[in-house]
């Protein structure tokens, strides 16, 4: 029995020990799991941070780059938008430069760079400008311009030493300041713009008179005395003389520059003789002798 019992107590004791053993090795086996836990932990923690870091610059670095694309972006299409608007701006001055040579009857091109002299012709408003109006009819001064601008470019276009180049052919609107540019451009020997006059508060004005520039010193005044004389001797009409002005379109112009007032639109008798395509016919014919005179005068000094 006491063998048993001892064993007994020795197997008891052993088995203690196991147990203890055991214990121990589960409680050391517990610890170094929470270690390594902890120890996971932490490096996953600064992973994370890294990542987090790494995650931030690319941010930042995708923010610099998609500001500087949009910049680069916004500057080309200003660039493109700048561009459009030159060439079509140029675009614009290049075809009202051209003058429509089957209804000018102004020949063509290579015939054009041969001739001596350039006179460039301005048919005064157009568009949305209407200028004067009759007050008796519904006609306006931008659409009886034109008539007259035409007769005078095909009397013109027929003398072998002239080119003749007109700012506009139809109704369309040209500001002051263009008409004296396309007539510098065009490097014109003289400027004839086309107007007709009006009375503010009557309608029995009558008579032709012509426009230079303030002080002019270019041979504007003699264009002007030239032409206005030429003019009274071809058609009945009442002679008004020349006159000083600073018009935009004589005052921007580089040449010797005149404007022709050719009646009043607001008298009924004289509106009758400006829409007759008889006397505009001689009334062209008045200007273009004028204008010959004068560039014969400039060209034997």
């Amino acid at each position: 029995m006491k063998k048993k019992l001892l064993d007994g107590k020795i197997t008891l004791i052993i088995c203690k020990s196991v147990k203890i053993y055991t214990k121990k090795g589960e409680e050391m086996s517990k610890g170094n799991n929470n270690n390594n836990s902890r120890n996971k932990s932490k490096k996953t923690s600064h992973l994370n941070r890294k990542k987090r870091k790494l995650n931030k610059k690319k941010l930042a670095v995708l923010i610099c780059f998609t500001v500087l694309f949009l910049f680069i972006a916004f500057k080309a299409t200003q660039g493109v938008v700048a561009l459009v608007k030159s060439m079509d701006k140029s675009n614009k001055t290049s075809q009202q430069q051209k003058v429509n040579s089957e209804q000018f009857d102004l020949g063509n091109e290579e015939e054009n760079k041969k001739k001596k002299y350039t006179v460039f012709i301005d048919p005064g408003h157009g568009g949305n400008d209407k200028g004067t109006e009759s007050k008796t009819s519904n006609r306006y001064e931008k659409d009886l311009n034109l008539q007259i601008a035409k007769k005078l470019a095909n009397k013109l276009s027929k003398q072998k030493d002239i080119q003749v180049v007109v700012s506009r052919t139809d109704d369309t609107y040209i500001s002051l300041k263009d008409r004296a540019i396309l007539a510098n451009n065009s490097s014109a020997d003289v400027l004839v713009s086309i107007h007709l006059n009006a009375e503010k508060n009557g309608n029995t004005a009558t008579g032709i008179e012509t426009w230079y520039r303030n002080k002019a010193t270019d041979g504007s005044k003699e264009l002007a005395q030239t032409v206005q004389s030429t003019i009274v001797s071809y058609v009945k009409v009442r002679d008004r003389g020349i006159v000083e002005n600073n018009f935009e379109v004589l005052r921007e112009s580089n040449m010797p520059a005149i404007l022709i007032e050719c009646g009043f639109l607001t008298t009924p008798s004289e509106e009758q003789k400006i829409i007759n395509e008889k006397y505009q016919d001689q009334l062209a014919e008045g200007i273009v002798q004028g204008v010959l005179s004068y560039l014969d005068s400039k060209g034997n000094k």
